[in-house]
């Protein structure tokens, strides 16, 4: 169990509201780092194509935050109906060491 991650993959309408709910979980200890990109998103909203930029936060954490994550997000993403994808996965040993560090 020491060495799983939890990831999360979020889009967000602005690099600035995904970096304010990324800062709220760096700071509070919920995660350890937040990468954000920008990137070009088609999809069908109101029966409409629609293409527009976005952009995606990819926020790590372990399986004791998984939840307090999924939560905050939930409850502070400013989309109408957020994508918040989680995948569970296996790091090496020294970032796992690093990372519960931080936020176990």
């Amino acid at each position: 169990m020491k060495n799983k991650i939890v990831l999360y993959y979020v889009p967000f309408p602005s690099e600035k509201s995904a970096n304010k709910i990324g800062n709220y979980l760096l700071v509070n200890e919920f995660a350890v780092c937040i990468q954000t990109f920008k990137v070009i998103s088609n999809y069908i909203w109101n029966e409409k194509l629609t293409k527009g930029i976005e952009y995606i936060a990819i926020i790590k954490t372990n399986k004791q935050n998984e939840k307090s994550v999924y939560q905050y997000i939930a409850s502070n993403h400013p989309y109408e109906v957020p994508c918040i994808i989680k995948l569970n996965g296996r790091v090496n040993k020294k970032y796992a060491f690093w990372m519960n560090g931080l936020i176990n």
